[in-house]
């Protein structure tokens, strides 16, 4: 089923903008409608996996060989499922190929650098039993997030493109677009932390306290998202916006890395102060101990 609506339906403002869920780009729209629903599919994967987590014995090959899956998947598999006009462009011109390389930037890029303020400010435990954990992230989790940027840039896209659609019918000179859309932004970059939040009560992370997990997580990850979603809501929306270079997508995802960690440290330095402990320089993984929210290890 697609989530868009048909051209023959389309409410349409004074200005002409029209009302669509996804983007009125075919080239993007297949791209998002990939991300969307292979992250759906891959869902039962991930509740599988965590089913057979092992704490006798490392879980890096089987967490890995899903991380790369979804990762690659998630990066290669919109060339296949490309939009009819896109049959038969070069890989590096298709719209979801050059997307997966700022997606690839921002998720893994992002990830191995970004992660501190998880210890640091939120007091955060990763407790998966790994053994390869680069910089103190576990691995498979750097390109699973490749998969998992992809279906939020399509859910926050959409929220956006309603909402933008709503403005634009009362759509005022007075106050300038960048403004209006600043003021879009910054609840659609809390939601996806707080949803995500309802997910860290399994054994396998956790924070030790509920300013972490329900507050200042907000800020942290907030900040991933403010720093990206100016940048994927204004590529090529529309079929009639000239076609970007690839090496656009990447020199915008390391633009995104370089406005999140520059916002995440203004949150470190200027507001996580008022209320936590900073521990500079943790990495509280696989560190089971009745003295932390993990408890004791899990036995098989």
């Amino acid at each position: 089923m697609s989530m868009s609506v048909t051209s023959g339906d389309l409410a349409t403002d004074r200005d002409g903008l029209r009302f669509t869920i996804l983007s009125p780009n075919p080239s993007k729209r297949a791209a998002e409608l990939f991300y969307f629903w292979f992250f759906l599919l891959t869902l039962p994967l991930q509740i599988w996996v965590t089913t057979k987590l092992s704490y006798t014995s490392p879980n890096d090959l089987m967490l890995g060989a899903q991380g790369m899956f979804m990762g690659c998947v998630a990066w290669l598999g919109p060339l296949y499922f490309r939009a009819a006009q896109d049959k038969g462009k070069p890989f590096h011109e298709v719209y979801g190929f050059k997307f997966g390389c700022f997606l690839f930037v921002w998720a893994v890029l992002g990830g191995y650098l970004g992660t501190d303020p998880w210890y640091e400010v939120l007091h955060g435990h990763f407790a998966f039993n790994t053994e390869w954990n680069p910089n103190g992230v576990p691995f498979f989790m750097l390109p699973m997030t490749i998969a998992v940027f992809g279906a939020y840039t399509t859910i926050l896209g959409a929220l956006f493109r309603m909402i933008w659609w709503a403005y634009s019918r009362i759509r005022s000179a007075i106050i300038p677009d960048f403004v209006i859309k600043t003021l879009i932004f910054i609840p659609l970059a809390a939601l996806m932390p707080l949803l995500e939040t309802l997910g860290y009560t399994s054994k396998n992370y956790c924070f030790d306290n509920a300013v972490g997990q329900w507050f200042l997580n907000v800020f942290i990850y907030g900040s991933w998202h403010l720093a990206a979603i100016p940048f994927y809501t204004h590529f090529e929306e529309t079929a009639k916006e000239p076609k970007q270079p690839c090496r656009t997508y990447w020199i915008k995802g390391f633009a995104t890395v370089g406005l999140l960690l520059l916002l995440m440290q203004l949150v470190t330095d200027l507001i996580a102060p008022h209320y936590t402990t900073i521990h500079r320089g943790v990495r509280n993984v696989n560190d089971w101990s009745t003295e932390n929210c993990l408890g004791p290890k899990p036995t098989e």
